[in-house]
């Protein structure tokens, strides 16, 4: 190989190097931050962590399912994000979330509860957006009536309305 053709392939490689990077990158949110989510991840948009507003999780693959729950006599259509799927879009490797709500209380998801059941970071309910006065803006939602073995007080624990941030540990 002559210099010309070493030094061509070495711009190429930096290119896409370049190009891969950037599309790794998680955009900033424009919005109001609704999300974050830190700890053991490889993709964030702000120091080690990363931000999400309602459009960043609505672009994400979507799943919705209707459930009945202790906080509501009839059953509702919940919508949003699978806990799974925002993990690995954000390369997280933890074997436990923290969720943490709006007024501090927490509680620890197993990963392994998102690999087997479709855990929803619920952001609509019925259609419309959830907001704070409705549990929201974001709701874990664990499919229960899918799997009736969940329905149990360790499930309904960790079903953490007004969350507002995951911590993967």
């Amino acid at each position: 190989m002559n210099r010309f053709s070493c030094r061509l392939a070495l711009a190429i490689s930096l290119m896409l190097t370049a190009v891969t990077v950037w599309a790794d990158a998680l955009p900033a949110p424009t919005g109001d931050i609704i999300l974050s989510v830190d700890g053991k991840i490889s993709r964030s948009n702000h120091d080690t962590s990363a931000d999400f507003d309602l459009a960043m999780l609505d672009a994400l693959p979507q799943s919705h399912y209707q459930t009945t729950h202790p906080w509501s006599e009839t059953p509702h259509d919940y919508s949003g994000v699978l806990l799974r799927d925002l993990l690995s879009s954000l390369g997280a490797t933890g074997d436990t979330v923290t969720a943490k709500a709006l007024n501090d209380y927490q509680a620890d998801i197993p990963v392994a509860d998102a690999q087997n059941y479709d855990i929803l970071l619920a952001t609509h309910v019925d259609g419309e957006v959830m907001d704070v006065r409705h549990k929201g803006p974001v709701w874990v939602m664990y499919p229960l009536d899918q799997h009736p073995e969940l329905k149990k007080a360790a499930t309904y624990s960790v079903m953490v309305w007004h969350l507002r941030q995951l911590s993967v540990n």
